[in-house]
């Protein structure tokens, strides 16, 4: 998940609007605007902020949720290995290499 969407989300969870953040950030309602709209980031001392408001770590706020971060991983590796599989695995080549070349000679 996104740090806009972690945002939204958690801001959302508190029945907090815009401006209520914003006042407990000491920055703009835009400013939260522009966060939660992916127009620009929180800076570091925005994001410590953000983490004690909304109770969960620093961690939790930037990476968003664990498992779903290690299950989209985990899809992209196996995407990743089905692609790749048939082009590094070398009984592949040679099964491929008779099946299309032997037949000729």
């Amino acid at each position: 998940m996104e740090l806009h969407t972690q945002i939204k989300k958690y801001r959302s969870n508190l029945n907090l609007s815009q401006e209520e953040l914003a006042e407990k950030v000491y920055v703009t309602r835009q400013t939260i605007s522009n966060w939660e709209n992916n127009k620009n980031y929180p800076d570091i001392h925005s994001l410590l902020l953000l983490s004690s408001i909304f109770h969960i770590s620093l961690d939790q706020l930037v990476k968003g949720d664990i498992d779903i971060m290690r299950q989209e991983i985990s899809e992209a590796e196996l995407k990743t290995s089905i692609v790749t599989a048939p082009f590094l695995h070398p009984c592949l080549c040679c099964l491929s290499y008779r099946l299309f070349l032997l037949p000729f000679f």
